[in-house]
C-alpha cells in the first residue's frame, strides 16, 4: 500500500503494484458490529491510515492490501516498459 484518499464511504488506493482501486464502503452503513459502527461517523473513516502495508483506522479495523486487489474496482494500470 502506497497511499489512500478518502471520500464519502469509499477509498482510493495505489498500492505497491503500481495500480489506483476504488474501494467501497458502503457496507459500513448496512453492517452492525462493534468494529463496523466507528466507520458510519465520516470523522472518524476519514482518519484512515496505513499500517504495515493496510489500512487501518484506531479501532483496529483493517483492511489488507490484497482484499482492496481483489474487491476493488481498478481505476489505472500501471504500464511497465
Amino acid at each position: 500500500m502506497i497511499s489512500v484518499e478518502t471520500f464519502d464511504y469509499y477509498l482510493i488506493c495505489k498500492l505497491d503494484d503500481g495500480n489506483a482501486y476504488r474501494y467501497d464502503m458502503n457496507f459500513v452503513l448496512l453492517r452492525s458490529g462493534e468494529m463496523i459502527l466507528p466507520l458510519r461517523d465520516s470523522s472518524f473513516f476519514k482518519k484512515v491510515y496505513i499500517e504495515s502495508g493496510a489500512l487501518a483506522w484506531t479501532n483496529g479495523y483493517e483492511i489488507h492490501g490484497d482484499t482492496i486487489q481483489r474487491d476493488g474496482q481498478i481505476l489505472s494500470i500501471e504500464m511497465k516498459a
